[in-house]
């Protein structure tokens, strides 16, 4: 019995070494393989535009907004159809096939004629 102990305290012990190892080892490589930080320049005060908005010249900023604008306008003329009527859901529901008809039509029948027995599969 006491060996058995000692074993279960050994295995435990190289279980959580090999635990530590794999966490430090994961630690190493996250330290070794980041990119250093490029710090942004700080907001000037009284601007109105944001952080990001600072990095980005003007002429870009507005660029960027036409091309959402154009990709919005494009998302809501896929989502008609022809007729100008709302697009139908994304999932329709599958068609029933024969195995499930039969199967949901067996449970049903069971519901209604308790009496009947299972037959054994």
């Amino acid at each position: 019995m006491e060996n058995a102990l000692w074993i279960t305290l050994i295995g435990m012990g190289l279980v959580f070494a090999a635990i530590l190892l794999l966490w430090g080892l994961m630690a190493l490589l996250v330290h070794l393989t980041r990119e250093p930080e490029q710090s942004a320049p700080a907001p000037v005060i009284g601007d109105e535009t944001s952080a990001g908005e600072e990095t980005l010249g003007q002429a870009q900023l507005i660029e960027r907004k036409h091309r959402a604008a154009a990709a919005a306008v494009a998302a809501a003329f896929s989502m008609r159809n022809p007729n100008g009527a709302a697009a139908r859901p994304l999932s329709t529901p599958a068609s029933v096939s024969a195995w499930q008809a039969v199967h949901r039509a067996s449970q049903i029948s069971q519901r209604v004629n308790p009496s009947r027995k299972k037959v054994a599969q």
